[in-house]
């Protein structure tokens, strides 16, 4: 099921169908709608104006959504059709995160779900829904970036990302989850397939990269030696509580970690093995809300700042 699909916008949708029976009334109460005569014509209208002008009718149809405007559910689905396409874009850009990429919730789940589209487009249908009735319309103007930016936070926070997390809980994004689970419960992580009754394994399931705290499953003295995700956190956590960096400082390096992590870096050479690279840098800039500049030179300044503080962090750890 596609993310329209799951919102149950198709063409026998009840709610577009009644959307199209109010749009002369909406029409008539507000007349940025009156772009288009018929509800049907707008989605081939918006492309065709520029953002501002879209933006004017999206927050039309927003207000008459929000529960603190009109309160429509038929205008929500209105919204929701108009914003499917960037919405769509979205769930195949959460389809490309490597497989290895596993939830964490209070439900350990299959890594191989995190691939399967039709559990992708659930989240995303689900989010995007929840932002178009909670928009803030009486002081946001720009409708459909600002849908579309939080639908994707959203879904990212509620996966377990560790930077989504950490704004909104920085105690859960910090918590390590200790539980033996019963058989069934725990995945392999390398192959996506379940253990079978009866081999239930004592080893620590590690999540698929730094962003994961690890999940622990009764761990054994064979895995006592802490891993290079744990090595990194702790030494953020001590810089940040000896004033060696700030938590902006923290948060960056870690944005810069996770982007050079999923793309391949063509310059290794340039900025702590390609950690400050043009790629990486450009994709972290938007994240942060600074130039690609200021990534690298607060970057740069950084990981200089821990390099000279790692003896005393390593040498006579306080």
């Amino acid at each position: 099921m596609s993310v329209g699909d799951q919102l149950g916008l198709d063409d026998n949708s009840e709610l577009l169908d009644l959307a199209r029976q109010k749009w002369p009334t909406w029409v008539a109460a507000d007349p940025r709608l009156g772009v288009v005569e018929e509800f049907d014509d707008l989605r081939a209208w918006l492309p065709s104006v520029d953002s501002e002008a879209s933006d004017e009718v999206l927050l039309a149809l927003a207000m008459l959504a929000a529960p603190d405007g009109g309160d429509d559910t038929a205008a929500a689905a209105a919204l929701a059709k108009c914003l499917l396409p960037g919405a769509c874009r979205l769930a195949g850009w959460l389809s490309t995160l490597p497989p290895k990429d596993v939830f964490r919730d209070s439900q350990p789940i299959d890594a191989g779900a995190w691939s399967a589209v039709e559990r992708i487009d659930e989240l995303v249908a689900s989010q995007l829904w929840i932002e178009i009735r909670t928009f803030k319309w009486r002081r946001l103007r720009k409708v459909a970036a600002n849908i579309l930016i939080n639908t994707r936070v959203g879904v990212l926070r509620e996966v377990g990302d560790f930077f989504h997390v950490s704004r909104a809980d920085r105690t859960w994004a910090n918590t390590t989850l200790v539980e033996s689970f019963s058989t069934g419960d725990l995945f392999d992580t390398e192959d996506g397939k379940a253990w079978a009754a009866g081999e239930m394994r004592t080893e620590r399931v590690t999540a698929a990269s730094f962003r994961r705290p690890e999940l622990l499953a009764d761990a054994g003295p064979e895995q006592e030696e802490p891993s290079a995700t744990e090595e990194l956190l702790e030494l953020l956590a001590w810089a940040c509580e000896h004033q060696v960096i700030s938590p902006a400082d923290r948060y960056l390096l870690l944005c810069l970690v996770e982007e050079a992590d999923r793309i391949e870096t063509r310059n290794l050479t340039r900025g702590y093995g390609g950690l400050l690279s043009n790629e990486v840098s450009s994709r972290v800039a938007p994240r942060v809300g600074v130039s690609e500049a200021t990534v690298r030179r607060h970057g740069s300044r950084s990981v200089r700042a821990l390099a000279a503080a790692a003896p005393r962090k390593f040498g006579h750890d306080e």
